[in-house]
């Protein structure tokens, strides 16, 4: 395919100073018109000549006001990088509503990088990653800056913002098979590949600057029609039906198992640590249905250096101006690290669907896009534990009632816990739907009773532990 490109193609300079001005001037009016309408784009650059590629984005960011946009030159990943899953770094780095980010290489370069070991998965993750995010109303454009690959531009180690480590991938005779692989199989409707012959710098400037304009043009033209989401059939008996609410644990059987628990789960974080498995637990559940005590009861003997609890609250508006997953990648742990989730990226299918937040086509295709990005956690070697609590509804309104009553205990009761009382029905259903296509064979659910503490507890750390005993 690459080979075919014609590279004879070349613009005199009175050609490029007659095009390129009104070029300009329309992008910088397109990138004012997509901040107005909340526009997220990024814009991807590969090439095999960094030299070259470095003047084609140079030309294309002359007209963009530097207050929307911002710029990646994307490297050999830093050790807080290598810390994370692969597209971590790439993931926190994706632009608010009405904002452009350019990646000057980017997640391509890295896995042509690794070589053709591991590309499948690579490439199927990237997939995931630009589907999740075009769904969500992102507009990718990108663009493979081709050259001679036997004519490398000469630049010092240092000089121009190459480094040697920029080089690598234009010197790799592989390198044109693998990359034309990853571009068909990159290829969608959402974000697809624009090839660009780049020899001359003129030519391959105007070619870039007319497929953004016209793309840019197409997507702020309309806004995205909600796709029509067709759902498979969930199960008509509910998951929470068959629990039993009534098992307990008496007291002076409590303490005693609770120490020895908390004992092995400080083991069992020495090894996580040693073995540089990352591990993650996210805790959902009802109000009042004890996610905070199950939570300290679990952290009580870990070592606060290398764990941490996330609290999930409403989003703010930094937060909501990104894809509602940024936060939480974010906040993922460091290899070796544990996070606990107070809550998490399930909002989007729970009180944001019951509450009417987000629209019925954002949280019916959140189910695919959480379990794509729990793959990708586990491909990339994340211990994951996902545990719901379960509480009566009687056994609700007595807590609900205690915490009033109580004066140490009364912050804990707010007027949208008695609201969300109200919608118990309807979020019955959500977490039914929410129970049976997220539990997946490597990201499955785990159903806690909580109506007794001691035994939600407890069973609470036994889970954790059954689920990384292969540490």
């Amino acid at each position: 395919m690459l080979e075919d490109m014609d590279l004879t193609k070349k613009m005199g300079k009175k050609e490029f100073n007659e095009l390129y001005p009104p070029l300009k001037e329309r992008l910088g009016e397109l990138q004012r018109e997509m901040r107005v309408k909340g526009l997220p784009v990024i814009v991807v650059f590969e090439g095999l000549d960094p030299v070259r590629t470095v003047d084609t984005v140079s030309k294309f960011l002359l007209p963009l006001d530097p207050r929307g946009f911002r710029y990646h030159n994307t490297r050999a990943p830093a050790q807080l990088d290598k810390e994370h899953p692969f597209m971590w770094r790439f993931w926190v780095r994706t632009p608010a509503r009405g904002q452009m980010v350019i990646f000057d290489r980017s997640w391509y370069a890295r896995a042509l990088a690794a070589g053709s070991d591991g590309l499948d998965g690579r490439i199927a993750e990237v997939r995931r990653f630009e589907k999740t995010l075009s769904d969500g109303g992102t507009l990718f454009l990108k663009f493979f800056l081709y050259t001679d690959p036997g004519r490398l531009s000469d630049c010092a180690d240092g000089e121009c913002g190459i480094t040697d480590e920029d080089l690598v991938i234009g010197a790799m005779e592989k390198a044109i098979p693998m990359m034309e692989r990853m571009m068909s199989l990159t290829t969608t409707e959402q974000a697809p590949w624009t090839v660009v012959e780049a020899e001359d710098a003129e030519y391959a400037a105007i070619k870039v600057m007319r497929n953004a304009i016209a793309r840019l043009e197409a997507a702020l033209a309309s806004a995205p029609a909600e796709r029509q989401i067709f759902l498979p059939e969930v199960e008509a008996r509910s998951p929470l039906a068959s629990i039993d609410l009534r098992q307990s644990v008496k007291d002076s059987d409590y303490e005693k198992e609770l120490e020895r628990l908390q004992k092995k789960m400080r083991k069992r974080q020495e090894e996580l640590y040693r073995s540089k498995r990352s591990l993650i637990v996210v805790f959902e559940g009802r109000d009042a249905s004890g996610k905070g005590g199950a939570i300290s009861r679990l952290t009580n003997s870990l070592n606060p250096r290398t764990s941490k609890v996330v609290p999930i609250y409403a989003p703010t508006e930094q937060e909501k101006a990104h894809h509602y997953l940024w936060r939480f990648y974010r906040a993922l742990p460091s290899r070796g690290h544990i996070a606990i989730f107070d809550r998490s990226w399930y909002g989007r299918v729970l009180v944001e669907r019951v509450d009417e937040l987000a629209s019925e086509a954002e949280w019916s295709r959140a189910y695919d896009e959480i379990n794509d990005f729990e793959r990708s956690l586990i491909d990339d070697g994340a211990e994951l534990v996902k545990i719901w609590l379960e509480i009566d509804k009687q056994e609700q309104l007595k807590r609900f009632i205690d915490r009033v009553d109580d004066p140490k205990k009364s912050w804990k009761i707010t007027a949208d816990d008695w609201s969300s009382r109200q919608k118990w029905d309807r979020y019955t259903v959500a977490v039914d739907e929410m129970l049976v296509r997220t539990s997946t064979g490597t990201a499955p659910w785990t159903v806690v009773e909580g109506n007794d503490k001691n035994f939600a507890r407890l069973k609470t750390i036994r889970t954790v532990l059954d689920s990384t005993n292969n540490i």
